[in-house]
């Protein structure tokens, strides 16, 4: 059988990668600059260093940008940003020879009891880039997962997303004018599996569209901006605010606003995947769920949720197969479909510490690794054991006639990131990975 294993990216660049079992590149690094530019890197940096201002507008949790009568120190520097009023076509903070670039990772939901709640993030991403084309029209170009069926134009939902990230930051004084923009969407996370493919796709949208109308995606109120307006259009928190915040998150909505608090992660944990080769919709798999619990199980999931949150962070390996156990939507959802109940049952006999169906599915989710100080250590042991459980999830759901992959990753603290390629015209290009 082959592994893909996905190994923690680097800081600066996120340069994701990608192993099989022998260490075979499954993909390769961050493409260089268009050849056609001719041009030098001259540097690299952060998107939210270049363009000082953020304008706060209405979420779906939050207060006017009128009420809150309020102002950032990001408000210093209110020269900087476009004029909205300007008849200029080009009314986006980028340069003709820049290069924007937004990177969002792969997200998994409800981790058993959370149900619309909790959420972690994993270091599988998607990388969205938007430069002026060299054609002078519209382009999308899309690169990996779901090229074969996702729209290249506008109706596409990371460019909706773009247009509605620029809105909001213009006050809705202003609509992007894409038609002379060249956008590259590398997909890396499986569209319609529960890997919060559709919220990585809204966030990296929405967070390219505030940067280029001079958004500081990095500051507070910015990404308390981007949470709003995701929770908006998704209607829950629980793969969007780990896309934006990194971490594990729990996500909800109070007075309004919505509220999020990370969750310690022990050091040193891998999560054994197991994809199923079909499509699931979030939307289809919601509608099946009760709309009511009874006392019982209501109890049963809040008491397996403070479990939940307990365990992570006191490193309890212990307690994570009671903390992930669900009576709400798991084994509706996954249980006939596909087998989701052997799949786990074989998870945990492998030796993993725990086995969810990861958001509404169909990929399962198995946490190995660490130990009672929260750390691998020295050991090879994770490793070796998350490429086991993996097996183990494989066979059990072709015992049940369900064929797919098995991916192994690791939780990462790394959300939403954005940056800026600056290039000098008339010189070739240099890779600066």
């Amino acid at each position: 059988m082959q592994f893909r294993r996905e190994s923690q990216r680097e800081r600066e660049m996120l340069s994701s990668s990608s192993y099989s079992h022998h260490c075979a590149r499954a993909h390769p690094p961050r493409p260089r600059p268009h050849k056609k530019q001719k041009s030098t890197v001259v540097k690299s940096k952060n998107a939210f260093h270049r363009r000082g201002v953020a304008v706060t507008a209405m979420g779906s949790g939050g207060m006017p940008a009128k009420d809150r009568k309020l102002r950032w120190s990001s408000d210093v520097d209110q020269w900087e940003k476009p004029d909205f009023t300007s008849a200029n076509s080009d009314c986006i903070a980028l340069n003709r020879n820049e290069c924007l670039t937004v990177s969002v990772p792969a997200t998994t939901a409800n981790i058993g009891p959370g149900f619309d709640s909790l959420g972690f993030a994993v270091d599988l991403r998607n990388d969205v880039t938007v430069e002026f084309s060299p054609t002078g029209t519209f382009i999308l170009e899309l690169k990996g997962e779901g090229c074969d069926f996702l729209p290249r134009d506008e109706t596409n939902a990371v460019i909706e997303a773009v247009k509605k990230g620029y809105r909001f930051q213009s006050n809705d004084k202003r609509e992007l004018d894409v038609s002379a923009l060249k956008f590259t969407s590398t997909n890396r996370i499986p569209p319609a599996r529960g890997l919060g493919s559709s919220s990585a796709a809204l966030v990296c949208g929405l967070a390219a569209g505030m940067t280029l109308a001079g958004s500081d995606v990095s500051t507070a109120r910015a990404r308390r901006d981007l949470l709003n307006l995701a929770c908006e259009v998704e209607g829950h928190p629980d793969n969007v605010a780990p896309a934006i915040f990194g971490g594990f998150q729990i996500a909800l909505s109070d007075e309004n606003e919505w509220i999020t608090s990370s969750v310690n992660i022990p050091e040193g944990m891998l999560c054994s995947l197991f994809i199923p080769d079909f499509h699931s919709l979030t939307s289809e798999t919601r509608a099946a769920l009760s709309d009511k619990l009874t006392q019982a199980e209501a109890v049963f999931n809040i008491g397996r949720t403070a479990t939940l949150i307990n365990a992570f962070n006191q490193s309890d390996f212990r307690l994570m197969k009671i903390g992930t156990q669900d009576i709400m939507h798991q084994h509706q959802r996954g249980d006939k479909q596909f087998g989701l109940d052997k799949i786990i049952a074989a998870a945990i006999g492998a030796g993993a510490h725990c086995c969810f169906l990861s958001g509404a599915g169909p990929t399962v989710l198995a946490m190995t690794g660490g130990d009672e100080n929260g750390k691998i250590g020295d050991s090879t042991i994770a490793a070796i054991t998350a490429e086991r459980v993996a097996e183990a999830m494989s066979d059990a759901a072709k015992e049940f006639g369900v064929e797919g992959q098995a991916l192994i990753v690791e939780p990462t603290m790394e959300g939403i990131s954005a940056w800026i390629d600056v290039f000098d015209d008339g010189e070739d290009v240099v890779d600066m990975m």
